[in-house]
C-alpha cells in the first residue's frame, strides 16, 4: 500500500454518494479508522496521473476529507 495526499486524488461530491452507505461508515461495529485502511477491501486508484482517479472506495475519501485526514493509504492499479 502507498500513502497518498487526499489532494492528489480527484473530488467527491456528497451528491453522487449513497447517503445510507455514509450512515454505515461512520456507525459501523468497525472504527472509521480501521475501515480506511482496510487490507482486505482496500481503497484502489488509478495513479497513472494526478489528479489519480478512483476505482473503489469513493465514500471512505470523501469522509476522510470531512474528518480531516491529509493523507490515506492506497493501492494503485
Amino acid at each position: 500500500m502507498k500513502e497518498v495526499n487526499l489532494n492528489d486524488i480527484v473530488d467527491v461530491r456528497l451528491s453522487e454518494l449513497d447517503q445510507k452507505k455514509l450512515y454505515s461508515l461512520e456507525n459501523s461495529y468497525d472504527s472509521f479508522e480501521y475501515q480506511l485502511n482496510s487490507s482486505k477491501n482496500p481503497i484502489a486508484l488509478d495513479c497513472s496521473s494526478k489528479p489519480y482517479k478512483i476505482i473503489n472506495g469513493r465514500h471512505r475519501i470523501y469522509l476522510a476529507r470531512q474528518k480531516g485526514y491529509k493523507t490515506i493509504k492506497v493501492v494503485c492499479a
